[in-house]
């Protein structure tokens, strides 16, 4: 009998699969090292620094937190979600932090919750411990973003 088991993250499941219980668990012993590893080599591939360069002259780190420096009209709502998202990696954000860090940047959005939801459906942010944070999907988005937004 195959046995299989799937295992969520961020970036997208990881499953192992074995020919019994025990093949499963003997396969289970060394997932925390190579999860540590993937989880480095996918997640922290660029330093604060460089992401504040990256997002130079489209937001601005303030003693209020990030603030969108862009015209409204130049993002969706759920782009300026993802943007603060991406901005403040790796530290996730709780929802009420997102709607005042969207207010300090002009954008008044009473519908964001029904965004951030948006969002999470179209697996581009991911909800854990009441905090949203993005996908590698997500994070891919912002990056061609800001290049879009850069052109």
């Amino acid at each position: 009998m195959k046995v299989k088991i799937s295992i969520k993250r961020s970036y997208g499941d990881i499953v192992l699969e074995g020919e019994s219980f025990d093949d499963l668990v003997e396969n289970l012993k060394g997932l925390p090292q190579w999860l540590d590893i993937v989880d480095s080599l996918i997640l922290h591939t660029e330093t604060p620094s460089t992401r504040k360069e990256l997002l130079k002259g489209l937001v601005e780190y303030t003693q209020e937190g990030t603030v969108i420096s862009l015209p409204r009209e130049r993002l969706s709502d759920k782009e300026a979600i993802c943007l603060l998202l991406f901005a403040n990696e790796p530290n996730p954000l709780q929802p009420k932090e997102i709607a005042r860090l969207l207010a300090n940047s002009g954008r008044l959005s009473a519908g964001f919750g029904a965004r951030l939801s948006e969002l999470r459906y179209e697996g581009l942010i991911l909800k854990e411990a009441g905090s949203y944070r993005l996908t590698a999907t997500g994070r891919t988005m912002v990056e061609d973003m800001v290049q879009r937004l850069r052109s």
